[in-house]
């Protein structure tokens, strides 16, 4: 297994080459100079357009802006940002941990509720409840976030009133905790400390079903279809014959055998998640890096689109990387391959 990581770990220096190259390709073809941006009628002065271009390195040749790039990556340095004089690194994790808590809130909603519904509907195939489930999916995977999310703050939050739709803070803001390795028992809080963290949870509820719509429905229909085809499998029909319970074949035959396609599933659908959340945060005013991202951009703050974009990714393949680790635990053949 150890050996299985590793290879799979050098499978991703490459992917991660290539992507500093894009990054830091993609966002000099925008049109726009920095400087203007940053400076505005300031930057009409030659000289003083020229000294701003100096200090940021941009008066280089791409070959040694890229290279300077690379270093400083790999030394730990993610930039200071042009407009803010903040560094990325400390920006990118205060507005990463809100996005986090979102798509994991988001991810075990679809996750839990698309894999019953999945089982259920592969169970009983051709049954009004097969076709009423996949139904559902087929409406929910169809449902775009910027329409559903406005139907949801309007009934449940302005019509009912249940739920509030902005304000948001972190969890671990909350708590006051590192989170990883911080420790904490709601038991041990006072009743106004859990009415507060009560009042936090309540934020996620909407912006977590908006964005789990989606996945859900993909999770459904692929475990629905994964089930379908392992329970056509001679051993399955053996099993039966056998005499084993049904229960015992479902979980022990049949469910560990069709999680390889659903921990795709998954893994796919955190990734998005997790990139993709730009248009829930913007209904719901959240403070993730989606938003943050798309001002550094309309700024051509390139230490912000740059190593933003590069962190997320590092994200997205560290979720890629743990999918097939997952793959090698469920089914041993692969890792032995």
């Amino acid at each position: 297994m150890f050996s299985f990581i590793i290879k799979r770990i050098l499978i991703l220096i490459p992917v991660y080459l290539g992507l500093t190259l894009s990054t830091f390709t993609l966002i000099r073809l925008v049109p726009g100079d920095v400087v203007e941006i940053m400076m505005g009628e300031k930057a009409v002065d030659p000289a003083v357009h020229a000294a701003a271009m100096k200090r940021l390195g941009l008066d280089q040749p791409l070959p040694i802006q890229y290279f300077n790039y690379l270093k400083d990556i790999f030394s730990g340095n993610f930039g200071t940002s042009f407009r803010d004089r903040t560094p990325v690194l400390d920006d990118f994790l205060s507005h990463f941990v809100p996005t986090l808590e979102l798509a994991l809130c988001a991810m075990v909603i679809a996750t839990i509720l698309g894999v019953a519904l999945g089982i259920t509907a592969a169970l009983k195939r051709g049954s009004w409840l097969d076709y009423t489930l996949m139904s559902g999916a087929l409406a929910g995977y169809s449902m775009p976030i910027y329409l559903l999310g406005p139907i949801l703050t309007g009934f449940f939050a302005h019509y009912l009133g249940w739920l509030p739709v902005s304000g948001v803070i972190s969890v671990f803001q909350f708590l006051d905790v590192k989170p990883l390795y911080g420790s904490w028992l709601l038991g041990s809080l006072t009743s106004n400390q859990q009415g507060a963290f009560i009042d936090v949870l309540k934020h996620f509820v909407l912006p977590s079903i908006a964005l789990s719509t989606i996945p859900l429905a993909m999770i459904a229909r692929m475990t629905r279809s994964a089930f379908l085809e392992v329970l056509g499998e001679d051993y399955v029909r053996t099993a039966k014959a056998k005499g084993l319970s049904p229960m015992r074949i479902i979980l022990v035959h049949v469910l560990r055998n069709a999680m390889i396609t659903v921990v795709t599933v998954i893994g796919l659908q955190m990734a998005m998640l997790l990139a993709g959340a730009i248009l829930t945060e913007t209904i719901f005013s959240w403070p993730g890096v989606g938003n943050w991202l798309l001002d550094g951009f309309h700024n051509r703050d390139y230490p912000i689109v740059q190593n933003g974009i590069l962190l997320v990714a590092t994200a997205l393949m560290l979720v890629s990387l743990c999918v097939d680790i997952l793959y090698g635990l469920i089914n041993p053949r692969i890792r032995h391959s």
